[in-house]
């Protein structure tokens, strides 16, 4: 009944999964898929401008693109083209400017939503019976400990309390708290009771479903997480610098010797971009793929992942552990 290239209209009233009610949506057919009696239609130029805040944000949260959509056969019947190439492509660009104002939009709402949830729950953790089991080192640290850990999962691991993994965890415990946290050993020393503890209360009330296997993970890494914190090999440029300055004698504490350490660094950079010592970076590879974009990915031992959202197996991807298929 329908060709590749054809031009259709979608029939008035019908009813997107999103429950939302298509009104003179039209466009080409980019596929068929006869088994299932669907076509994949990418759309004109006056659909892709008609589009709604709450279609595209729905498309945003699925990993899914916006400009075309699956449907089945009896939703659809033939029509005449209405938009030039050149039109679509002009809409194209509108789409692509509005999805992602809205892209940065919804993670601001996220990491607020985040910030707001991490405090109320910190504040119930201080007043329960799993945090008068720390001592008072640990009782000091804690909030710290339980800001950077929410931190580093959300903004590296690019997941919510509800989706933390012991993969996530100990990615977090092991590589990223080491690269990234400046403090003394006995912080790292409380890290992972701390964890233990707050896993313990957010499983007691009910706030994550897998608090038990999270807190195994932390349990058999947490003296690892000593030893990777004190190898300088593990961390990160900005603290390696850091540290350097604290051995010469500088207090990170302190607002002058830190813009001192700022501008020896800036110094040094400038010396050794001078001397030809630094090296350009690389365009991103990944540029344009957005973080909740869904792709498939391939690892170096044949495990396929398909359709996983961009910001999952973003470290894997620039680690060089996958490729995408």
């Amino acid at each position: 009944m329908f060709k590749q290239g054809d031009f259709i209209k979608v029939k008035e009233n019908t009813q997107l999964e999103t429950g939302e009610i298509v009104q003179d949506w039209r466009g080409e057919i980019i596929e068929v898929f006869e088994d299932e009696k669907t076509c994949l239609i990418g759309f004109d130029a006056q659909t892709l401008d008609s589009l709604d805040d709450s279609y595209l944000k729905s498309c945003i949260e699925e990993g899914e693109e916006s400009f075309g959509y699956i449907f089945r056969f009896d939703e659809l019947e033939l029509s005449t083209s209405r938009s030039s190439d050149e039109e679509i492509m002009k809409s194209l660009d509108r789409l692509a400017i509005r999805v992602s104002v809205m892209e940065e939009e919804m993670e601001k709402e996220m990491a607020e939503e985040e910030e707001r949830r991490e405090q109320v729950w910190m504040k119930e953790f201080e007043r329960s019976k799993f945090f008068e089991k720390l001592n008072k080192s640990q009782k000091e640290d804690a909030e710290f400990i339980v800001d950077t850990f929410m931190d580093f999962m959300h903004n590296y691991q690019g997941v919510q309390p509800e989706e933390w993994t012991p993969r996530d965890v100990r990615i977090v415990c092991i590589e990223i708290v080491p690269r990234k946290v400046i403090d003394k050993i006995d912080f790292f020393k409380n890290y992972g009771d701390v964890l233990i503890q707050y896993f313990n209360f957010i499983g007691n009330e009910n706030y994550i479903s897998n608090s038990k296997v999270l807190i195994q993970t932390v349990e058999s890494i947490k003296d690892e997480i000593v030893i990777e914190a004190s190898n300088p090999d593990n961390w990160g440029m900005s603290k390696a610098m850091l540290m350097s300055a604290q051995d010469q004698g500088f207090d990170l504490s302190n607002e002058a010797d830190l813009e001192k350490i700022l501008m020896l660094q800036q110094s040094q950079i400038l010396e050794e971009r001078r001397q030809g010592k630094i090296i350009p970076l690389s365009p991103d590879p990944f540029k344009g793929i957005g973080r909740n974009q869904k792709i498939t990915v391939k690892y170096k031992n044949g495990k396929i992942l398909e359709t996983i959202k961009f910001k999952k197996v973003e470290k894997d991807l620039r680690n060089g552990d996958c490729e995408i298929i």
